[in-house]
């Protein structure tokens, strides 16, 4: 039974179509970081692995094929997968919450704050004494008859706020787990590149690698038979997948870099800063759509 790391994301965006791209064009790295050992060899392997602090010791990194190189390739790609079905959430929720604001609330940050207070101590009550008043029928003390007070004091809203919301999409030195901006390039840079260069795990060089010759591979012709398929056209098609995956590559890092840049936006801009919020909605309807420039990042 084939068992999966990467997890699809469940979206039709083109964020989620790219996303999902990028998981697949790792493929082959997650069959072979998928564990078939049983628990009694796992434990035989993680045993004789030599700890951790021998190899600082000895300055060395563990072989390429240890269960410890595994595990750590089993691991990281499990946080990739977490990581990249976060992100399109939080890129996703985040541009709802603008389109929202921009069209329930023409772009009125107290209307906004003023309307969000209230649902929100209506939904989940807590907040302050004065943020609630008695209307004089039901019980009180069996919560009956409270309503939500208005108030437009900024230090009362200020919790409310549209900046205060979106920043549940963003990072901070708190936060747990992928936001917009969290991660970089860099931080995915060993698995772009396996993305980029998938066709060096292609079949015909696998057999080549292994055989030291070139073994033929067949396809169906119109009539059902299996023919040949000619080198040049299997290095024709590896030339072409080769180009496209050098754009899926430069697209997801292109994404990850606009990301880094919103959140350093958000971080610093005033909250009461229409222009910023309208610079963040473009700029997230952009990642969601994947229109920016691919940048090959090699």
């Amino acid at each position: 039974m084939r068992q999966f790391i990467l997890e699809t994301i469940k979206a039709e965006t083109p964020l989620a179509h790219l996303f999902n791209a990028y998981m697949k064009g790792l493929s082959t790295v997650e069959i072979f970081s998928t564990p078939r050992e049983s628990m009694r060899l796992c434990r035989e392997l993680f045993t004789a692995a030599p700890p951790a602090s021998s190899r600082r010791e000895a300055n060395a990194e563990p072989p390429a094929l240890s269960i410890v190189s595994q595990a750590q390739r089993y691991y990281e790609l499990t946080v990739l997968s977490n990581a990249l079905n976060a992100l399109h959430g939080h890129v996703q929720g985040a541009a709802d919450l603008l389109a929202t604001f921009f069209t329930d609330y023409g772009g009125d940050l107290l209307a906004y704050a003023t309307a969000n207070r209230r649902h929100l101590l209506n939904e989940y009550g807590d907040g302050e004494e004065a943020d609630w008043y008695h209307t004089g029928t039901g019980d009180p003390d069996a919560g009956e008859g409270w309503e939500v007070t208005d108030t437009t004091d900024p230090a009362r809203l200020a919790e409310y706020s549209l900046h205060r919301e979106l920043a549940r999409f963003f990072p901070d030195p708190e936060s747990h787990g992928e936001y917009i901006g969290t991660s970089g390039p860099e931080d995915f840079a060993r698995y772009t590149a396996s993305v980029a260069n998938q066709t060096a795990y292609c079949i015909r060089k696998m057999f080549a690698a292994v055989a030291h010759v070139d073994i033929p591979l067949y396809r169906p012709d119109e009539t059902g038979q299996m023919i040949p398929i000619p080198v040049i056209d299997q290095i024709e098609r590896e030339l072409n997948e080769d180009v496209a995956n050098e754009r899926l590559a430069g697209y997801f890092c292109a994404v990850l870099n606009a990301g880094q840049q919103l959140a350093v936006l958000h971080a610093t801009m005033p909250p009461d800063d229409l222009r910023g919020y309208r610079v963040l909605r473009e700029c997230l309807n952009s990642m969601l759509a994947v229109e920016m420039a691919a940048h090959p990042p090699f």
